[in-house]
C-alpha cells in the first residue's frame, strides 16, 4: 500500500525568472567545464584545417567549412526556438512516490527511477534534479502541496545519498 501513496507532491510553474535561475546555477557549477570543452574542440578543428590547407587537402578544408556552417545553423535554429519557447509558463507537477516519481505535464505523465538522477542541489530557493549534465527538473521549495521543503530535502537525500548536493549552506 504505501507503494502507491504520495509522500512528497509539488507543483512549480516553469518561468522567465526560475529558468533563468538554473541556467545561473548551471554556469555557476558547470560553465568553466563546458568553456574548456569548447576551447579543446575549436583547437583541433583549427589544427585540422590548418594541416589539411597545408598539404592542399582542398576538398577537406571545404568538408570542414561546410560542415563548421551546418554545425552553426542548428545550433541557431535550436537558440532560436528555445527563444520563442522562454516566455510560455509551464506547469509541472511532481508526486514522489517510495521508489519512484511521477512528472505531470498537461495530460502527459512520466516516470523516473531515483537512481536515473545524475545530480541533486538544493540552493535557498529551488531543488535541481539533473537528470543529465545539462538539464535538470526545477522544484520551487515554494511548490510543496504534500510534505515541507525541509522535508524534502531529507527525503531526496536518503533516495539519493551520494548525488544530493546543498549549495544553500
Amino acid at each position: 500500500y504505501s507503494e502507491m501513496k504520495v509522500l512528497v507532491k509539488n507543483t512549480t510553474k516553469y518561468t522567465k525568472q526560475n529558468t533563468n535561475n538554473f541556467v545561473e546555477f548551471h554556469s555557476n557549477k558547470y560553465g568553466k567545464k563546458e568553456l574548456l570543452r569548447m576551447i579543446l574542440g575549436g583547437i583541433c578543428i583549427i589544427y585540422i584545417l590548418i594541416f589539411n590547407i597545408v598539404y592542399k587537402n582542398w576538398l577537406l578544408v571545404l568538408g570542414a567549412i561546410g560542415l563548421g556552417l551546418i554545425i552553426y545553423l542548428i545550433e541557431k535554429y535550436k537558440k532560436e526556438k528555445k527563444d520563442k519557447t522562454k516566455n510560455k509558463v509551464k506547469e509541472f507537477t511532481f508526486y514522489f512516490y517510495e521508489k519512484y516519481i511521477k512528472i505531470k505535464y498537461k495530460r502527459n505523465f512520466e516516470r523516473l527511477k531515483y537512481f536515473q538522477f545524475h545530480k541533486v542541489f538544493e540552493t535557498e530557493e529551488y531543488f535541481f534534479l539533473y537528470l543529465d549534465e545539462k538539464s535538470s527538473l526545477i522544484l520551487s521549495k515554494q511548490g510543496f502541496e504534500i510534505g515541507t521543503a525541509r522535508g524534502f530535502s531529507k527525503f531526496i537525500k536518503s533516495r539519493c545519498p551520494f548525488k544530493y548536493k546543498n549549495e544553500d549552506k
